[in-house]
């Protein structure tokens, strides 16, 4: 590495890097009528969720688990057992 490259020129205020994102804004298509956490698509149990794996999936398992599928089911509940070990091993509480 005898030469380090020279840096390039970027135009920040370019049109096309300007006016990103300027037409996300629901309140341009909908009038401010809907709030876009209302415009969130995807099943129940993880609309608005923050967490972890083990904590999504009994979330699931609570929400839908008597629906569930018995082979999906049991896939679910091994899942979540071996995640509850893993977390009481290694967590960071420990």
């Amino acid at each position: 590495m005898n030469a380090i490259p020279e840096l390039k020129k970027v135009d920040r205020w370019a049109e096309k890097r300007s006016m990103f994102g300027v037409y996300d804004n629901i309140g341009i298509l909908g009038d401010f009528k809907a709030h876009p956490k209302n415009l969130i698509v995807g099943p129940v149990w993880v609309k608005g969720f923050r967490g972890n794996e083990l904590q999504r999936l009994t979330r699931k398992k609570r929400m839908v688990g008597d629906r569930m599928m018995t082979q999906d089911k049991h896939d679910m509940q091994n899942r979540i057992r071996f995640l509850y070990r893993h977390f009481n091993r290694f967590g960071k509480h420990r």
